[in-house]
């Protein structure tokens, strides 16, 4: 629609700056609310609601609007949608968490999450291309059909929105699930802040969030340049192709899930991460340096690109379960430490370090996009330089801070021995509490019998 990409960058920076401030608030209350719907279900609920409307919204500006007033369309759009994402994501995490506290199955519960969200990534991600931006006119490109954008925002819309509620009811029942949080804790800015302060106080926690902060800047930065990669750097328009290399890569994706799954039953869940975020920066190395005008294997490729979505999808698969097992387990630590759970807390930080990032990389994508790269909206055919450029900025530049997300996360220690000996721990706590409240309030005795 001719919106400047500066402007893309700063009206997603924003919104994401948004998400980021308001994810851990949304943790830290939804541990200490209690509301009869459930401290978590009830946000869950708001959230589903709305997320929809929002979404769809955010793709079918109007026709024929001004630079600022498209600018303020999509930035108002997109406050609605991440307010509402957030509302429900949150505690959608955090109750993942509560669901268990054995270190293998909470695995498996992240793992199966995993499974679906992917599951649901590869619906989107393939078929929009094919039911929303079909090829119409020879050697016009389909994605600048600008109905196609409001039609699928109104069909994905809905279906979040009624997902997202399929969710909370299905998980209803876990609604009362018991907290350790401190019940009369107030919900002041001055404890939040100190909550915040505590939980970055855990130096797993810590590593963790810096290397998930990392990676999802890298990964961000290269998904807002993927459709300039493949239109000008791997010269791939092709709708159905397109639409291939999203299916390669969510299939993938889907079988690596399971057969990792398996495989941290005898590999440490941290040890599978770092395995996740190396192979992720070797891949999109090796595409920036192999792809390309006078590379090995050269423009319009379809056949290569499919075989490097695909290895993205089945080792980086790690990432879209593994972390959220690794914060549990965090959670856990923290309890043996102060005597309170804070799912909420740690799950709306690790979502705040994922939204700034994210956030970040929009905004440093579109000024270097415009500024670094030079490209110039709407131009059919950038220069050399500028393709080349397009290429560093999507896979070189983001190969590199995903390296440095690995070695980030390296001081990461909480592994199964360890999780053994904190779940003992709690147990005798949790039994010496038990005999605790049986001492100051024993049962009444028992009936004489009759004569």
């Amino acid at each position: 629609m001719g919106l400047p990409a500066s402007l893309v960058g700063l009206a997603g920076g924003i919104g994401l700056a948004w998400d980021a401030a308001i994810d851990p608030y949304i943790g830290h209350i939804s541990d200490r609310a209690r509301f009869r719907w459930g401290r978590r279900h009830a946000f869950m609920l708001v959230g589903a609601l709305t997320m929809g409307i929002g979404f769809w919204a955010s793709f079918a500006p109007p026709r024929g609007l001004s630079t600022t007033a498209l600018f303020l369309w999509l930035l108002g759009t997109g406050f609605v949608a991440r307010t509402a994402v957030s509302v429900f994501q949150v505690p959608y995490l955090a109750l993942g968490a509560e669901m268990s506290r054995d270190y293998d199955e909470r695995t498996s519960i992240t793992a199966l999450r995993g499974f679906l969200a992917v599951g649901g990534a590869l619906a989107v991600g393939s078929l929009s291309f094919l039911l929303f931006f079909p090829n119409r006119t020879a050697g016009v490109d389909p994605k600048l059909h600008h109905a196609g954008y409001a039609a699928m925002g109104l069909v994905v819309g809905a279906v979040m929105t009624l997902l997202s509620l399929l969710v909370t009811l299905g998980t209803w029942r876990w609604r009362h699930a018991p907290a350790a949080a401190d019940e009369t804790a107030p919900l002041a800015p001055g404890r939040f802040f100190a909550s915040f302060a505590e939980c970055l106080h855990r130096s797993s926690f810590r590593a963790l969030f810096a290397s998930s902060t990392l990676f999802h800047l890298g990964i961000s930065m290269s998904a807002a340049l993927s459709i300039h990669f493949l239109t000008h750097y791997a010269r791939v328009t092709d709708s159905p192709a397109l639409g291939g290399f999203q299916v390669a890569f969510y299939v993938a994706g889907l079988a690596g899930i399971v057969f990792w799954l398996r495989v941290s039953r005898v590999m440490e869940k941290n040890v599978l991460y770092l395995l996740g975020t190396v192979a992720t920066a070797a891949a999109m190395l090796a595409v920036f340096l192999l792809i390309g005008e006078g590379h090995a294997l050269g423009t319009g490729n379809v056949r290569a690109l499919v075989v490097g979505h695909a290895l993205v999808g089945f080792f980086g698969s790690t990432l879209w379960f593994v972390p959220a097992a690794l914060i549990a387990d965090v959670v856990d630590e923290d309890e043996l430490a102060t005597g309170q759970r804070r799912e909420g807390a740690f799950f709306g930080l690790y979502s705040f370090g994922q939204q700034l990032a994210t956030g970040l990389a929009l905004l440093l994508t579109g000024v270097l996009v415009e500024r670094f790269a030079g490209l110039v909206p709407g131009q059919a055919a950038p220069s050399a330089q500028t393709v080349w450029r397009i290429g560093l900025l999507y896979g070189g530049v983001p190969a590199a801070l995903i390296l440095a997300a690995a070695a980030t996360a390296l001081p990461y220690r909480v592994g199964r021995r360890e999780m053994a000996a904190i779940q003992l721990k709690l147990d005798q706590r949790r039994s010496s509490s038990s005999w605790g409240v049986l001492a100051a309030h024993p049962p009444d005795p028992p009936l004489a019998p009759r004569e």
